[in-house]
């Protein structure tokens, strides 16, 4: 596969997971000045706390940014310039994917595609709810007609400017800010054809040698010398601008070298050398590396905004905790927490996939309090919950959980709901006259991090447990460790898996998330018993299920305390396995 295909496939899969111009002038990494990797914070005592509501992006006459971070008694806080109160983003991310040749693209700004009144309608309509900002990708219409690289030239389009202007105008308007990210480096424009420069037997294509190689940080800085200035000379307004995102997602190919490599050593665009024969030292050379060509783009649109807010996103790292078994993007979030040239992190997950609790420990929280953590990326997914309702319950959950992790913002995926083709879609906040965006909202819930919007406990975690037999690498303990990874019996029904609670418990929920290849007709039994009892029948679940699918049984008011919670399948087209069994009880 060339590098072309290859960033192809990758913008594919973002689409599926979640998601006046200048001419492009020589510039070599020594132009603008080597900023320090570390940010000075200036300490502030925490004052009233504002409802997110507050702050009109217009209302500072100097047209300088009114949203500042500061520190206050428990660590790192947005905060309103103006009102000197802290400040709560809250909102969603804002796509708009139309069908494009084969596939599908997200084209917000694209010129045959972008429509003004849409946008204004509907930044109405969450401004009214007192959401206060909206994600926006400024680059994922990246290649062909009306997007944002010149398609017969460098440089960027000057038309696909016009509408980010429009747009930052629309916002400042209506009274919400917006986080801008970058998706990648435009196909069109020349951007790509610096960065290929750094490929290399050390260098793999693509991502590796963008982020790692002195071509590759010329070309990210190159892209954002182009955007702001462009926005600069349309005279945009920057303080509508919660933070410049430099990445959407942030991750390395595991699979092409450096990474791939186990001997020789490489000398990466900070002018480090790393010994590929240690472990460690990949690790050192992925941390590092990211926190120049942080360092290196942060120069630039400070030069052009130079109050603003840098971010960058990620989605969870596989480590300490497997959750992407055979994934080949490798992501580090622990060591750039304190030492990257970021202002706030913006972290992405959904319910449904792991527990919280792991999540925020591949991430490395809650080790950070010098800089703000948003959610910047959490949507219910319409395969884990199939009602709205249990939608609404399952987010809410999530994201007053977070709370407990030091999150300071949440933005949900997304307005729109993507379509079903593409896999992986979520429940948007328009979807059955809005409930989602009703529900969600400032006026509805005005604070997200109520502990009785927490999670119930699973009762069921880190139980004993047995199981009818297991396959050496799948034993019965995993269907109760909280992670992706399964039990697997290793051979078809029936078989049986057995948990032990401990003590007797008042159920009011079992829920189990199902492994099965291939999808097909199933016979589970839920048996349970107290202490003294004799196993007795709870609930049949009997029709066709899939891979990944939630199983939920309720149990009567009337039943008596539970302790021993048998899952009995006796038909299956595959072998027999589960990859959670979660009890809840009052």
């Amino acid at each position: 596969m060339n590098n072309k295909m290859m960033r192809t496939c990758i913008l594919l899969l973002y689409i599926t997971l979640a998601s006046c111009s200048s001419q492009i002038e020589p510039q070599g990494p020594g132009e603008l000045q080597e900023p320090a990797d570390q940010i000075v914070v200036t300490v502030v005592p925490r004052t009233e706390i504002a409802q997110p509501t507050a702050s009109e992006p217009s209302e500072r006459e100097d047209g300088a940014h009114r949203i500042g971070i500061r520190q206050g008694e428990s660590g790192a806080e947005f905060y309103d310039r103006g009102s000197d109160k802290i400040f709560v983003p809250r909102g969603v991310n804002y796509f708009f994917i139309v069908p494009v040749g084969a596939g599908l693209q997200d084209r917000f700004f694209g010129l045959q595609d972008f429509d003004a009144e849409r946008v204004r309608m509907d930044f109405e309509s969450l401004r009214s709810r007192g959401y206060n900002t909206v994600r926006i990708f400024l680059d994922t219409c990246n290649g062909g007609t009306g997007c944002i690289g010149n398609q017969d030239g460098t440089g960027l389009n000057p038309k696909y400017l016009d509408n980010i202007v429009h747009t930052m105008h629309l916002a400042q308007e209506v009274g919400l800010y917006l986080l801008l990210t970058s998706n990648d480096l435009p196909e069109q424009g020349g951007y790509w054809q610096i960065s290929d420069r750094g490929i290399s037997d050390q260098f793999g294509p693509y991502r590796n040698s963008h982020y790692l190689t002195k071509p590759g940080v010329e070309a990210g800085r190159q892209y954002w010398k182009d955007l702001m200035r462009g926005l600069a000379e349309r005279e945009a307004p920057f303080s509508v601008i919660l933070g410049w995102s430099l990445l959407n997602e942030q991750w390395f190919f595991y699979t092409e070298p450096p990474f791939s490599l186990n001997s020789g050593n490489v000398t990466a665009a900070n002018g480090k050398a790393y010994n590929l024969s240690d472990p460690e030292e990949h690790r050192r050379l992925a941390i590092e590396g990211m926190r120049h060509y942080i360092a290196r783009l942060r120069d630039v649109i400070l030069t052009y905004d130079p109050e603003a807010l840098i971010t960058m996103g990620f989605f969870v790292p596989d480590y300490p905790n497997p959750i992407r078994q055979g994934d080949f993007r490798y992501v580090e979030t622990a060591g750039l927490l304190e030492a990257a040239a970021l202002d706030f992190f913006d972290f992405h997950g959904y319910p449904g996939e792991y527990a919280f609790a792991l999540l925020a420990e591949n991430f490395g929280l809650p080790s950070i309090n010098s800089k703000p953590v948003i959610l910047g990326e959490a949507g219910a997914f319409l395969d884990r919950y199939p009602s709205l309702d249990s939608a609404i319950h399952a987010i809410k959950g999530w994201i007053a959980e977070s709370c407990e992790y030091g999150f300071d913002g949440w933005l949900y995926w997304g307005l729109y709901r993507a379509p079903e083709a593409i896999g992986d879609a979520t429940w948007g906040f328009l979807d059955a006259e809005q409930q989602m965006m009703d529900a969600m909202s400032v006026d509805t819930l005005p604070d997200p991090c109520l502990e009785s919007l927490r999670p119930p406990k699973n009762q069921a975690l880190g139980k004993d447990v047995i199981a009818s037999r297991w396959l050496a690498e799948e034993p019965p303990g995993y269907a109760v460790d909280g992670k992706p990874q399964q039990w697997g019996a290793g051979s078809d029904a029936p078989q049986w898996i057995q948990i032990d609670l401990g003590a007797p418990q008042t159920l009011t929920l079992v829920r189990l998330v199902v492994a099965q290849w291939p999808a097909g007709e199933t016979t589970h039994q839920i048996w349970g018993r107290g202490p003294g009892q004799e196993l007795m029948l709870l609930h049949v679940f009997q029709g066709v299920t899939e891979e990944g699918q939630l199983l939920e049984f309720v149990p009567d008011e009337s039943l008596e305390p539970i302790q021993i919670l048998r899952i009995v399948t006796l038909q299956s087209p595959s072998w027999v396995a589960w990859k959670e069994i979660e009890v809840f009880a009052e």
